[in-house]
């Protein structure tokens, strides 16, 4: 069986929320609601930690999209958003939120369950780029401040490009510190020097 996940599910029609609840439970997830408008989507989200979340697009208070978008600043997750309809303009849309899957209803244990997967597997592969780019601009944040140190040191030592790395270098090994952080010492030294009294 798979991985039993917390699934936060917003449907305001009763009888599709309670067949959407007793089909996730059969799979073998946890079912946090159901909401039955947006607002109350976002409040759960607010209140229970969620792996994934189903939402109907068409909801009083606030769309699935508009719950999905107050979601994902509460806590990453997934989302699922559910139709009535297969509506070219509402699938457009959907691309522009955090959505990973799209279904139209009434949905089916044959589709749910795929669906999930698939939300999931596309939801972690984009956590893992978002994860390496975050990375990078990391380390080019951190790059940036080297050379501004360097050539801070190259100005008052009077060093080449080359001497002021080593040093930089020489220095992160003697006090056991990446380089950043002894170009930060660097940066804020220099700033607490040009500061008027």
């Amino acid at each position: 069986m798979a991985t039993s996940l917390r699934i936060l599910v917003a449907e305001d029609e009763l009888l599709s929320a309670m067949a959407l609840q007793a089909q996730l439970e059969a799979l073998g997830h946890v079912v946090i609601g159901p909401a039955y408008n947006g607002r109350a989507a976002v409040e759960l989200a607010r209140a229970n930690p969620v792996d994934l979340a189903i939402l109907d697009v068409r909801m009083p208070a606030l769309s699935g999209l508009q719950a999905a978008q107050e979601i994902a600043a509460i806590q990453v997750v997934p989302v699922i958003l559910l139709s009535g309809y297969s509506d070219p303009e509402m699938i457009e849309e959907a691309t522009k939120a955090p959505v990973f899957h799209y279904l139209v209803k009434p949905v089916s244990m044959a589709d749910l369950g795929p669906a999930i997967a698939v939300a999931m597997t596309r939801f972690n592969e984009w956590r893992e780029v978002r994860g390496e780019v975050h990375e990078l601009e990391q380390k080019l944040e951190d790059r940036k401040l080297i050379e501004r140190a360097k050539g801070l040191l190259m100005d008052a030592r009077g060093l080449a490009e080359a001497d002021a790395y080593r040093l930089l270098q020489k220095e992160s090994q003697n006090r056991n510190q990446p380089m950043v952080e002894i170009a930060r010492s660097i940066l804020m030294t220099d700033s607490l020097l040009r500061e008027e009294p």
